[in-house]
């Protein structure tokens, strides 16, 4: 049997249905003594009653009989306990905060976004994805982009081109990241000829505010690389270190330059 096949099957199942049914389907296929479609989807509707997780049970049985060699059902049910412990672990390690530019309050205390970003690039020590809409007197984040350039770290910015915004921005990103960033990460567009349009000929925006360190640490916010977004302005963000989401972000852009949706600069 390929194991990634069956990883796939359980992963699949497991993200599908409440975390506690879980418990049950094991339960029930540690007293089964062999692989029975029916008898299975009937003994396993008999511990969950909920229409809509019943028929996410029969989509599972289907692709488990579907597998090159099925395993039997005190194996699933080895293999489902295993990986969704393994999936809790992963989650519970997780930590989540919100950032935060603006006036502040006397009950709800929140990671400024500046030294929320700040410490992503600082901590990070392979690679830094960067994306933003504007960028124009971020200090503080561009020196630590210098800093992390100077520690090796493998800098990728994405930016919306003064050239392609029709006059949204204006000043001028790339010049903006200032000389050291220029000459020392990968810096990327989205060019018109890779953008989508209104049937009056508009063109979407690169509007997304995005970074992230090492695969492990996600930084999600409203605000751009700009002194106003860092110092002035009301922006919330989260920051997340750990999970699989940095890893899927990170790869989601990688996908995009790949495949030629984001054109490099090249200085």
């Amino acid at each position: 049997m390929k194991s990634s096949k069956l990883n796939e099957v359980v992963i699949k199942f497991i993200e599908d249905i409440p975390s506690e049914y879980i418990s049950r389907v094991v339960d029930v296929l540690q007293k089964e003594p062999s692989f029975d479609k029916k008898r299975l989807q009937h003994r396993l509707k008999s511990v969950i009653p909920q229409v809509d997780v019943q028929e996410k049970i029969r989509i599972f049985i289907e692709n488990w009989d579907a597998l090159d060699e099925s395993p039997s059902p005190k194996e699933m049910g080895i293999a489902l306990a295993a990986i969704d412990a393994a999936l809790d672990h992963q989650r519970n390690k997780e930590s989540v905060e919100l950032t935060w530019t603006g006036p502040k309050t006397r009950n709800v205390n929140l990671r400024r976004t500046d030294q929320a970003l700040v410490e992503l690039i600082d901590a990070a020590q392979k690679q830094i994805l960067i994306v933003s809409f504007a960028v124009y007197k971020a200090k503080l984040i561009l020196s630590a982009l210098e800093r992390a350039a100077d520690r090796g770290v493998e800098i990728t910015v994405v930016v919306e081109s003064p050239d392609v915004s029709e006059g949204k921005i204006a000043h001028d990103t790339i010049a903006n990241l200032g000389k050291a960033v220029n000459e020392r990460a990968r810096i990327f567009i989205w060019p018109y000829s890779k953008r989508e349009t209104t049937p009056n000929g508009k063109y979407g925006s690169l509007h997304a505010k995005v970074a992230v360190g090492d695969e492990n640490t996600l930084y999600i916010s409203s605000a751009n690389l700009t002194e106003y977004a860092m110092n002035l302005n009301m922006e919330m963000g989260l920051l997340l270190v750990g999970g699989d989401l940095p890893r899927q972000v990170n790869g989601h852009f990688e996908e995009l330059i790949l495949g030629g949706v984001l054109s490099e600069l090249i200085n």
